[in-house]
């Protein structure tokens, strides 16, 4: 099962429950799944996603022979807005006041950014970066954090950040690996192709190398000394372009 397939499954009932709520970073650990609430659902998000492709020059053509090489990890960005509103009142004055009489500062907002910016650190047991998902709505993005910026822009007086906004950079897929799978007809996988009474072995070398010099390479996998004499109907092994 892949990283992000296991990081689904077992944060599958947590997301069931979160439908309809608002944004959360899960956190998915060996036995845990632990919650970093977000205080504001964002207002935007950006998704890339990305394929690798490798190109080779042809001789007698302009254009080179361009091969897939697979998909890429996909990237998440969204921008998170944290806000300690309580000094923005007398009565929340007088109340943070007397949380700081007794101790209390869970309305501290960088309690839950250095929680997340801790998600860039590798675990020790596990010697990486934990496993995240954001989660909102039909958004389940599950990999690891790559980066995270922090903006501070209010303070009280003696320097405590009151409003930040986070840059949060994921690395990961938006898609169960089912819905991720790609056909395999790009000339980096082995393909199986039956000879028929109008085609030859230069011609399946154009077709699927983008060059009929590449003929020799299906030759050598078939065993074939005569690649004139192929009979119709014979299945030929049309091997990777990077074997």
């Amino acid at each position: 099962m892949g990283f992000t397939s296991t990081l689904t499954k077992a944060a599958t009932g947590i997301v069931n429950s979160l439908m309809g709520a608002k944004a959360v970073l899960l956190v998915v650990g060996s036995t845990s799944v632990d919650q970093i609430p977000v205080q504001f659902n964002p207002s935007e998000y950006k998704i890339t996603d990305r394929s690798v492709y490798s190109q080779r020059s042809r001789r007698k053509k302009d254009e080179p022979a361009i091969s897939f090489n697979g998909g890429m990890l996909s990237t998440l960005e969204v921008t998170l807005i944290f806000n300690n509103d309580e000094f923005l009142s007398l009565s929340s004055a007088v109340k943070s006041v007397a949380n700081m009489i007794t101790g209390d500062d869970s309305k501290d907002i960088t309690k839950t950014i250095n929680k997340i910016a801790s998600l860039t650190k590798m675990d020790g047991e596990s010697h990486q970066p934990p496993g995240c998902m954001f989660v909102w709505g039909s958004l389940q993005f599950a990999g690891y954090v790559e980066s995270v910026g922090v903006n501070y822009t209010m303070f009280d007086k003696s320097g405590k950040p009151l409003r930040a906004t986070v840059d949060l950079t994921m690395q990961g897929f938006n898609k169960a690996a089912s819905e991720r799978s790609s056909p395999l007809m790009s000339p980096d996988r082995t393909k199986a192709r039956t000879m028929t009474e109008d085609s030859s072995i230069w011609c399946l070398a154009e077709k699927e190398y983008g060059d009929a010099r590449e003929w020799r390479r299906i030759a050598d996998a078939n065993n074939i000394m005569n690649p004139l004499d192929i009979p119709v109907g014979q299945v030929l092994r049309v091997p990777s372009i990077n074997d």
